[in-house]
């Protein structure tokens, strides 16, 4: 499929870069000034453009200046022609055109198996097959039974606390002896499948996903997030048991709970009690309690780290406070960790900070060269990467939500993330060798065992209600973790 999109910008849009991976040809006219932009390293300015000699090219895409949007139209022939419903600009130089399908939609925020669809559905019937992504045969064919998660993200590609979750309770699902997939629509980056843990993974577009869901015709039906309304409707149609993973309180996510699956798991005991009162569906329907599982073994460092750190740098997540403690203590080194997820604030750095990208090797990137875990996080329904540092005994200075309170029990100093002169007295505590130190590492390896025994105790409860879904038996409304 041939694809012309004007950006006022490029911010590396996901759903654009992923039509190009999947093998779409994919051209981007920048509407607006583009320094520093893609092909900077060129020398080339979009906001004036190459000309006639032809785009650059970046990302698996050609861009093109705004002065030759009509030469782009020409050259390329696109089936579809995108536009930002904010660019009025390019609405009005777009308005006109004839033979062809022109898509208006908020280039900022929208879901990439979406879009593809969305592009798809406007092309003549004949060409739609061609255009969408390939089905796969069935890798599961032959299994006496076959759950599958259809997700937007996975691991290793995005390691934010619920797709992490997710992979863990599927891991757990195959030890158990499931024959197990994860389909992920929302994946700009990643191979067509791949393997994680020994758990399977392909990348489906949102219609091709659904076509091969109806073809292999899974026993049960794992989903959260962006598709687990549309994901619980799906496995109504074709007789399987829907599942819906809930990470949080919040309404956006709880509102698919209206969708009925068979059951829902819920992160933790807070996030359901909250719920409870506002959706019916969680005192209707079956729930279970998984916690974030967090494997001990996979985590725990030797090494004696030096630094204050914190994971992930976005406002809510405390960014704020992490930046003006280290600038009370400008003689500890401090660590930032950039974040799956929120706008990453790296700058400005402080000069005792070192910052570093989004990484899979959490032990060796991260705790190795942990000494204090800072989670002054404004949101937490859990807090898995506070969980993960207690094993290589990390003291952890948290504000306190429900979520941290309840994964970290007394393993953890609670402040408010707003007195930054508390937290700088706490970071001089625990950072220094001595009896409170020393206390604190001891309440964290504690706390780490004793939520490493309730995490195998909750995914051999997971394992045992997914087996009696697949075998057709009733869930008690109050299953295992209630």
């Amino acid at each position: 499929m041939r694809i012309l999109a004007f950006l006022p910008a490029y911010e590396q849009q996901a759903h654009l870069r992923s039509m190009a991976a999947a093998g779409h040809d994919v051209h981007v006219v920048i509407s607006g000034r583009a320094q520093p932009g893609p092909c900077a390293d060129e020398g080339v300015s979009l906001s004036v453009g190459r000309g006639a000699a032809g785009p650059c090219v970046e990302d698996g895409m050609s861009f093109w200046g705004l002065g030759f949007w009509w030469h782009a139209l020409q050259t390329v022939r696109p089936q579809v022609v995108v536009v930002d419903r904010r660019d009025a600009k390019v609405l009005r130089l777009t308005a006109g055109l004839s033979d062809v399908r022109r898509l208006v939609i908020d280039q900022g925020d929208i879901d990439v198996g979406e879009f593809e669809e969305a592009c798809v559905r406007l092309l003549p019937a004949p060409a739609r097959a061609m255009a969408r992504t390939p089905i796969p045969d069935d890798p599961l064919a032959g299994q006496p039974v076959k759950v599958v998660a259809w997700i937007h993200y996975g691991v290793p590609y995005r390691r934010a606390g619920s797709e992490t979750m997710l992979h863990t309770m599927m891991r757990a699902l195959k030890a158990a002896g499931l024959p197990v997939l994860v389909v992920c629509s929302s994946m700009p980056d990643s191979p067509p499948s791949w393997e994680v843990d020994g758990v399977p993974y392909v990348r489906l577009g949102t219609q091709p996903a659904e076509l091969f869901l109806t073809g292999m015709r899974p026993d049960v039906l794992i989903t959260h997030h962006n598709y687990a309304a549309r994901a619980t409707a799906v496995a109504r149609r074709i007789g399987a048991r829907p599942v819906m993973l809930i990470h949080s309180d919040l309404d956006y996510s709880a509102r698919s709970l209206a969708a009925r699956p068979d059951l829902v798991v819920i992160n933790t005991e807070w996030v359901r009690a909250s719920l409870a009162p506002r959706y019916v569906e969680v005192r209707e329907i079956p729930t279970l309690i998984v916690r974030p599982p967090v494997r001990p073994e996979e985590h725990r460092t030797e090494a004696a780290g030096d630094r204050v750190t914190l994971v992930n740098m976005s406002a809510d997540k405390g960014v704020q406070t992490w930046r003006a403690v280290a600038g009370e203590l400008p003689h500890l080194p401090f660590l930032g960790v950039a974040g799956a997820h929120g706008q990453q604030l790296t700058m400005p750095r402080p000069p005792n900070a070192r910052i570093i990208g989004q990484t899979s090797d959490m032990r060796r990137d991260v705790w190795a060269h942990t000494r204090v875990l800072l989670m002054p996080s404004l949101y937490e329904s859990y807090g898995m990467a506070a969980v993960e540092a207690l094993a290589s005994g990390i003291p952890v200075i948290a504000h306190p939500t429900p979520g941290l309170r309840e994964a970290l029990g007394d393993a953890a100093l609670f402040l408010d993330r707003a007195d930054v002169g508390a937290w700088t007295e706490a970071v001089g505590e625990l950072y220094a060798d001595g009896p409170r130190r020393a206390a604190a590492v001891a309440a964290a390896y504690a706390r780490s065992e004793a939520l490493a025994d309730q995490a195998r105790r909750e995914l051999a409860a997971w394992a045992d209600t997914v087996r009696e879904l697949a075998a057709g038996s009733a869930v008690p409304r109050r299953s295992a973790g209630a």
